[in-house]
């Protein structure tokens, strides 16, 4: 009896840790590029910080692991030196402006105040092309969005 009330807390306790961990694991596409943009936000912070300092932040490897856990896999990353005193993304300002499904791929649009824009009106925009892999929402590239709608990767 004593054997059968510990297996069945077991049993309970393993069920809900399943559960617990199978509704974190999906986030939405839109919080997954909330995630990115507060994550590669800090991530310029510290690279930038640590410019002038002998620290062990490593930006490249730093880098390396902000993709992994929010990115598909791939060899053709190019954004691990573009930091610097203005961050491409910036948690605060940045908005997602539209959501679209294309196929088997998430759309996400996002426009943020300019810093070197001529007037308050104009915007800088990236584009999120996200997959579901595994129960889980991560992002295959990151595209600036030029005034005349051509893409640059930026991730």
């Amino acid at each position: 009896m004593k054997y059968l009330k510990l297996l069945i807390v077991l049993f309970v306790s393993m069920t809900f840790s399943a559960f617990a961990m199978s509704s974190n694991s999906k986030l939405t596409p839109q919080q997954t590029v909330i995630n990115f943009i507060s994550d590669y936000e800090q991530w310029n912070e510290e690279a930038t910080q640590n410019l002038s300092e002998d620290a062990s932040f490593q930006a490249k490897d730093e880098y390396s692991k902000l993709l992994k856990k929010h990115c598909t896999q791939s060899t053709s990353r190019i954004g691990y030196d573009v930091y610097g005193q203005y961050s491409l993304h910036v948690s605060d300002r940045e908005k997602i402006l539209s959501t679209k499904k294309k196929d088997q791929e998430i759309i996400i649009k996002t426009g943020v105040p300019s810093r070197f824009g001529e007037t308050d009106a104009d915007m800088d925009y990236f584009e999120y092309h996200l997959i579901l892999d595994k129960n889980k929402y991560l992002i295959e590239e990151v595209y600036q969005l030029s005034k005349s709608g051509k893409k640059a990767k930026t991730l």
